[in-house]
């Protein structure tokens, strides 16, 4: 892809759908990501979520290493690794390791949230001190694992290998202000949770260009935000394929971590009017519809937030409905129906 197009890339959270197995999950997105690379898309990546029975992607850099092997062409990364619940040297000698096998195509892309519940991230931890105000020293450790890193840092004689030397993309992702400032700051690319804290994309965003200071990564700012996409020329298959995830995510807000739901319980579930107004509100700025709906809602967030490009998260309930987003999204690229904003050209 050119600079001047929109880029495209995958979310994939390994999503176990009702009555399914945990391999069935991991399968299914070693299948998404082949699709991915056969539709044209630029990157695919797994994002690391805990104790969710729902979500299979705990582990990213074991997934990541299937997933490498089933593709040839398509980047792989982490969408991304909760740096706070590792060691910054694990990280390195994992995606060192990613690296050793599966070339130049590994992302690296690091988060600052837990991905999961307190109780989980402590047990993860091994510590009850969950805070993240050494968030920016363990990323800086972490770079300096691949790159070097100043004599003064008592690990400088430390060595990650694989690794040292061999320096992945990195991205910071995350959903508010800060992670923006960060990502600015040491000129690197920046990845915004759109799909899930659509509130604050546009500010995250133009903090992020103010903030960037090129660096040995990047000459300039490199944005992606991540949307939301359930899309069927029919509207009823639209709402049918997203209630089981809505109703989740509902039950999520309530304090409990739910079971897949399935079709049926999903058809036969009654929404309380203050449940439509939150799915309401949830789903207006994500790409749900038509293809035709889809591309109006992808270039208004091109538009408005000047991102370089989109990370599609399927929210389909079934997989052939997934893969259906992807399908469309890509049509409508090749198409030249997506228009990045003069900001991001």
């Amino acid at each position: 892809m050119s600079d001047a197009s929109v880029h495209l890339s995958v979310l994939d959270l390994a999503t176990r759908e009702y009555g399914q197995t945990n391999t069935d999950a991991l399968q299914g997105s070693v299948d998404m990501a082949v699709h991915a690379e056969q539709a044209g898309y630029e990157r695919f990546w797994v994002a690391e979520h805990h104790g969710m029975p729902g979500i299979t992607s705990s582990a990213p850099a074991v997934l990541l290493s299937a997933v490498g092997a089933a593709t040839s062409t398509i980047r792989i990364g982490s969408g991304g690794v909760m740096l706070p619940n590792h060691a910054p040297l694990v990280i390195a000698e994992q995606f060192g390791t990613l690296r050793a096998l599966y070339g130049d195509r590994v992302d690296l892309g690091l988060g600052r949230a837990p991905g999961t519940d307190g109780a989980t991230a402590m047990a993860l931890r091994r510590t009850d001190r969950l805070d993240v105000d050494d968030f920016p020293q363990r990323l800086a450790d972490l770079i300096g694992f691949f790159t070097g890193m100043d004599a003064e840092n008592p690990l400088s004689r430390i060595r990650a290998v694989p690794g040292y030397g061999d320096v992945p993309e990195f991205w910071l992702l995350g959903s508010s202000g800060y992670s923006a400032q960060v990502a600015g700051a040491l000129g690197i690319s920046f990845a915004f949770a759109h799909h899930f804290a659509s509130d604050n994309t546009e500010a995250a965003l133009a903090l992020y260009r103010e903030s960037f200071r090129p660096s040995r990564f990047r000459s300039e700012p490199n944005a992606l935000i991540g949307v939301q996409v359930v899309t069927d020329e029919d509207p009823r298959v639209v709402e049918e394929q997203s209630a089981p995830g809505m109703i989740s995510f509902i039950r999520m807000r309530q304090g409990t971590k739910p079971e897949p739901v399935s079709m049926d319980e999903a058809r036969a579930y009654e929404f309380s009017d203050l449940e439509r107004r939150f799915i309401a509100a949830r789903t207006e700025r994500q790409a749900y519809g038509t293809a035709d709906q889809v591309a109006d809602k992808l270039n208004a967030l091109l538009e408005s937030t000047g991102a370089n490009g989109v990370i599609v998260a399927p929210g389909a309930a079934q997989a052939r409905y997934r893969h259906q987003a992807l399908d469309v999204v890509a049509a409508l690229h090749r198409e030249a129906r997506l228009v990045r904003s003069a900001v991001a050209a």
